[in-house]
């Protein structure tokens, strides 16, 4: 059936609207169908059907994981160093730690006393979970492109980034829960994130690797394959809330406490981009480098995240209140980091920092005044030996020398 010129372009831009914003709208769509209808959901909590999906979106990363620009990287690795540790290390304990000590509930019934309370201990705990993650795959990367930074070092590090963070993550937040309750239930954590995230994540890479027409079907269907993985977020999330609505878990949260989960989120994120502009100044990154730390190095991966509260012992805390922050960080970060793309891509090309706090910038400054030095001196040794090709009269020069 044919249709008119405007309106194949109105479907059109409706059509790349929903395959833009997918992953927000099904969120929307799952926790609206979770509180109207949690039967369902809750029927799969007891199964292992959350761990099959999160194998299967795991495989798919795997299929999507680009190590060939590993390879390129030798010429910016101190970059690579620095922006894998900002985004494991620095944005993690320092947020985590004053994320830790706010105020929280450990009963989900409220404090026993009139104290202040910013709602139950699994918000912290997903905050802090949250923040532990690495950096993100494919969103931090798309940034970084439109802000005209280095696309290279941004896909290095988010690939070193991931595949450590599923080692790294857990044992950062474990310093931030209960230790007897991980200890407990350890060696079933690490079977489960075993089988659920490395090893398919490991099958993944192999068959992309190995076989031509792999890599060419992921090629041909990246965004497919996304989307696949973003449905997949979206069935555990909406699992754990059906699960968590049927327990009667959210009747005890206030709206007062969304309210504050989303100003301490919002908060978080941008003492993130704080901590890594520092960083970046204080090893004068240029702009390029500079939008790799803010764009990438600060934004978490919702997928990592998912995968581990899913995988957390009961002894911990409800899991769906634990998910609940990461997803809201998840759009949020999205949406403050989109108002940094174009001021990045417009700002000067010159390394961002203050020459006496750095010692590199010192040196660079003295060998630059050095250099200038030696270029004034040889030019005036010219105009010396050979006056006449410079048109200066040295009779003039040597008579107004004498009048003085």
């Amino acid at each position: 059936m044919l249709c008119a010129p405007f309106q194949c372009a109105n479907t059109v831009k409706v059509k790349e609207f929903l395959l833009k914003h997918f992953l927000i709208i099904s969120e929307v769509i799952a926790v609206v169908i979770a509180f109207a209808w949690p039967l369902p959901g809750s029927k799969l909590s007891h199964s292992t059907i959350s761990l099959c999906i999160v194998a299967l979106i795991f495989l798919f990363t795997g299929l999507k994981l680009k190590t060939d620009e590993l390879k390129s990287v030798y010429k910016s690795a101190d970059v690579v160093l620095v922006c894998c540790a900002t985004s494991l290390c620095i944005t993690t304990l320092i947020p985590g730690y004053i994320v830790h000590q706010l105020p929280f509930d450990d009963k989900l019934d409220g404090p026993d006393d009139d104290s202040f309370s910013f709602g139950p201990t699994e918000l912290k705990l997903g905050i802090i979970l949250f923040n532990c993650a690495p950096a993100t795959i494919a969103t931090g990367i798309i940034m970084v492109t439109g802000a005209e930074g280095d696309v290279v070092v941004a896909v290095a590090v988010s690939t070193i980034t991931n595949i450590a963070g599923c080692f790294v993550t857990p044992l950062l937040f474990s310093l931030f829960v209960d230790a007897e309750a991980m200890k407990q239930d350890s060696t079933k954590l690490l079977m489960k994130l075993g089988l659920s995230l490395l090893l398919p994540l490991f099958v993944g890479k192999v068959l992309a690797m190995s076989f031509a027409p792999v890599r060419k079907f992921v090629k041909d269907h990246k965004r497919k394959i996304g989307l696949i993985q973003s449905t997949g977020i979206c069935v555990i999330l909406w699992i754990k809330l059906s699960s968590s609505v049927k327990k009667g878990t959210f009747e005890l949260i206030a709206l007062t406490d969304i309210l504050i989960l989303i100003g301490i989120v919002i908060a978080c994120h941008c003492l993130l981009l704080l901590l890594n502009f520092i960083v970046s100044i204080s090893f004068c990154f240029k702009r390029e480098q500079l939008s790799v730390m803010l764009l990438l190095c600060s934004q978490k991966t919702l997928v990592l995240t998912a995968a581990i509260a899913t995988a957390l012992p009961e002894q911990i805390g409800d899991s769906a209140l634990i998910l609940l922050p990461c997803f809201i960080a998840h759009p949020l970060q999205m949406l403050i980091d989109s108002f940094l793309i174009q001021p990045l891509k417009s700002s000067p090309h010159f390394p961002l920092c203050v020459p006496w706090f750095c010692a590199k910038c010192r040196a660079a400054e003295n060998t630059d005044r050095t250099e200038n030095y030696e270029t004034g001196k040889d030019n005036i040794d010219d105009v010396v030996a050979n006056p006449g090709a410079t048109g200066i009269n040295m009779d003039t020069m040597n008579n107004d020398k004498s009048t003085v």
